[in-house]
């Protein structure tokens, strides 16, 4: 099978032939690197029973709870940068 050319040139060898599975193999390697650069991982300690009331509450919503953490994280730091947008205006 005949390699289409993606994303990735290939400056050293031009043509050249690769299996399906060699293919699907290397189109995986650069998706994931594609979605590693474009992630930024954080990681953090939290007590148990923080843990706990987080995977509670997602349970609750139906969601996974590192997808409830993002989205109370990220919720939570916009009215954070929205209050403090008020205060500078108010200065």
């Amino acid at each position: 099978m005949k390699r289409k050319k993606t994303q990735v040139e290939y400056a050293i060898v031009e043509d050249i032939e690769l299996s399906e599975e060699e293919v699907t193999a290397i189109d995986a390697r650069i998706n994931q690197a594609e979605k590693e650069l474009s992630e930024a991982r954080v990681h953090f300690r939290w007590g148990m029973s923080q843990v706990i009331l987080i995977k509670k509450v997602a349970a609750k919503m139906g969601i996974p709870y590192q997808t409830y953490m993002k989205q109370a994280i990220y919720r939570q730091a916009m009215q954070d940068l929205e209050q403090f947008k008020k205060l500078e205006h108010q200065l």
